[in-house]
């Protein structure tokens, strides 16, 4: 088997790296499978043992990168302990953990391509937890401050947001609920150094198609 590029991403995050796979020969259909399942388990579901054996990278590794786009996320996000308590920010952190292992996607077999290349069909079920969650959470606030005499400062007010945000995400991810499966055609190819990667754009094809 040939060198391959490795990719985590946490929940709607993309990070590529390169490692090399073991042995040589090429990339059969099923190394170009299993290759592409493990760095989907990777970046959805947080489970490593198999991507560790298909790249040889280190477990630490695969979780610092794993677990340090996750905190660039929420960064991005506005979730950072600069605008909310440690506590609300260390509950987003483990409800993205959650989001991402509720991504439902099934592979199919690998094809080969005139070009070394492969592609894989993954039937991916989009979840609508995030589908008119604005509205919910503006509803829920204003509510919570029907009574209020005086306006909150504006940090109780990004707490209280957050937090309704919170507790209708959570209760959605605990009973998830999913949009009508698609079908999202990805490749395993090798750049000009025969280098076996997935393209930045079909996994964020795939990202795209895993949330409603």
């Amino acid at each position: 088997m040939k060198k391959a590029k490795k990719r985590i991403l946490p929940a709607l995050l993309a990070v590529l790296a390169m490692v090399v796979l073991s042995g040589c020969g090429g990339m059969s259909k099923e190394d170009a499978k299993a290759y592409a399942q493990s760095v989907l388990d990777a970046q959805y579901k947080g489970e490593f043992k198999e991507y560790i054996k298909q790249t040889e990278a280190t477990e630490k590794e695969a979780k610092e990168l794993y677990e340090g786009n996750l905190d660039q996320l929420l960064t991005e996000a506005g979730i950072d302990k600069s605008t909310l308590s440690e506590e609300m920010v260390e509950n987003y952190r483990n409800l993205f953990l959650d989001i991402g292992k509720k991504v439902d996607y099934k592979l199919g077999d690998a094809k080969e391509a005139d070009d070394d290349s492969f592609t894989i069909d993954v039937k991916i079920k989009p979840l609508t937890a995030f589908e008119g969650l604005e509205d919910e959470v503006l509803s829920a606030v204003q509510s919570e401050l029907a009574d209020t005499e005086e306006i909150p400062a504006q940090d109780k007010i990004n707490e209280l947001v957050y937090g309704k945000m919170y507790d209708l995400l959570s209760e959605k991810i605990a009973n998830p609920e999913y949009g009508d499966e698609q079908v999202i055609t990805i490749h395993v190819k090798p750049d000009k150094e025969g280098v076996y990667y997935i393209p930045d754009e079909d996994l964020t094809a795939l990202d795209n198609a895993s949330l409603l």
